[in-house]
């Protein structure tokens, strides 16, 4: 039984899952999961588009379809049985299945933990108290979990393995030449808003207002932005009209081998960007309840994930009141027009890929989970 309730964790769970498949002869896989994992043979309880929220606000808006799905999710360990329960990330859900599979003396994988490092340090305790097996994809998270009783690994990064599987047919994003400033020729900017519909919404406006700002001193400066193929074509388009400003519905990594520069909602795709050595600028929105909460609870100085892991900030960060579009232009701007900030940041990105090691997540967990699956068998 798997559980990923956003499209990133749908991506990463996937590629476990098809390794799984050759790992466990005949296995049934079913849960929460979306296109990617129902590709690899995920038979899903429940439409996946509806666990995609974000935000205190409006996750509690959305209470009863929790409180459903969890019922439902019970149910169906009760009535399948399944020889192991897989969280991937999306612990506001899984934390308390994770509880019920540990009564039920289900073993539990636990892939992508939350951010302890971040907020709700508690949450360890919890993982390490009722997981089976805690898969970590940074390394400096698995200290956290250490104290407690579950068996921890620093499993690799799912990004980081996704990258070198594709490295060979993608071209690197190209660099001006060394004998012309960045915006002396078409500068690519990409616009990557997020993955939610919340994220979309709050962001994307801004990011394309400062695209057009920065074409007013950089005419050539050429606009996509990655469209989620889950979220309706209207969400974007009432925003991009007009503008002259193209979609892409393919794979970020596709737009980022030719990307020069980007606008990231703060998430997993900033760190893809990252390790795709682009210079971005982070933006975060959300609503001002949210908003003050978490600033209460967060624990660390950036939020961005390329800064977490370098330990330092190597690229700008746009947060709330100051993701406007003349912020985020200004800060763009700067990319643009100073070859020497450009190269230094590209250096910056470039070592981030050393600091997550070279392992194979998706190989480790099924792994994992595959040794669970004999046990029970055994039993």
């Amino acid at each position: 039984m798997f559980v990923a309730g956003d499209p990133s964790g749908d991506q990463h769970a996937s590629h476990v899952l098809r390794r799984l498949a050759t790992l466990v002869r005949g296995g049934n896989f079913f849960g929460i999961g979306g296109p990617a994992m129902q590709s690899q043979g995920l038979v899903p309880l429940m439409p996946f588009e509806a666990f995609n929220t974000m935000g205190f606000w409006e996750v509690l808006s959305h209470v009863p379809f929790f409180l459903k799905a969890k019922k439902r999710l019970v149910a169906a360990m009760d009535e399948y049985r399944p020889a192991a329960l897989v969280c991937v990330d999306y612990p506001g859900l899984n934390i308390p299945l994770m509880r019920e599979a540990h009564k039920r003396g289900i073993p539990v994988v636990w892939y992508i933990v939350p951010q302890v490092w971040a907020w709700k340090k508690k949450r360890a305790a919890l993982l390490g108290r009722y997981a089976s097996y805690i898969g970590c994809v940074f390394p400096f998270e698995a200290g956290y979990f250490k104290p407690f009783a579950a068996p921890v690994s620093f499993v690799g990064h799912p990004l980081v393995e996704a990258m070198e599987g594709r490295a060979a047919s993608l071209p690197e994003n190209a660099l001006p030449p060394d004998n012309a400033p960045i915006g002396a020729h078409a500068f690519r900017l990409s616009l990557v808003p997020g993955s939610r519909r919340q994220e979309v919404a709050a962001i994307l406006p801004s990011m394309v207002k400062a695209a057009l700002l920065l074409r007013k001193d950089h005419p050539g400066l050429a606009v996509t932005v990655s469209r989620c193929k889950n979220l309706p074509h209207a969400l974007y388009q009432k925003v991009c009209t007009g503008t002259g400003i193209a979609l892409f519905e393919g794979p970020l990594c596709e737009l980022l081998a030719e990307t020069e520069g980007a606008l990231v909602t703060s998430g997993t795709a900033t760190l893809e960007t990252a390790l795709a050595k682009v210079p971005m600028v982070i933006a975060y929105r959300t609503s001002q309840i949210t908003y003050r909460l978490m600033k209460r609870m967060i624990r660390v100085r950036c939020i961005g994930l390329p800064n977490i892991v370098a330990g330092e900030k190597i690229v700008p960060e746009c947060i709330q009141s100051e993701a406007t579009g003349q912020k985020l232009a200004q800060e763009m701007s700067a990319f643009i027009t100073s070859k020497d900030l450009y190269r230094r940041t590209k250096e910056k990105l470039s070592r981030l890929e050393s600091l997550l090691g070279g392992k194979q997540p998706s190989k480790e967990i099924a792994e994992a989970i595959a040794g669970f699956v004999r046990k029970q068998s055994m039993q």
